[in-house]
């Protein structure tokens, strides 16, 4: 395996962890950014306000999207396991 190689599934790799958890991550940024807007306009600094929608909001986010990034995470497993058979020559 040369440098070129190694480069592109280590781009591959990143690629898939930032397709895998983009979605809850921007969800759980949205859910944030918008109770602490609403904590700053109020005055109410509960530290639960701001925990519980953002896990409400990232368990709705998995449910909905598991599928797809399972489906995601395999075809990429599979391409790895193709490619290994390819290493030695």
């Amino acid at each position: 395996m040369n440098i070129e190689t190694g480069l592109y599934w280590l781009q591959e790799m990143l690629t898939a962890v930032v397709v895998l958890s983009a979605p809850v991550l921007a969800g759980a940024l949205i859910v944030g950014l918008t109770i602490a807007i609403f904590q700053a306009a109020t005055s109410i600094q509960e530290m639960t306000l701001s925990y519980v929608p953002k896990m409400v909001v990232v368990v709705i986010i998995l449910f909905f999207t598991f599928g797809i990034m399972l489906q995601f995470a395999i075809d990429f497993t599979q391409r790895i396991f193709e490619f290994i058979p390819q290493i030695s020559n």
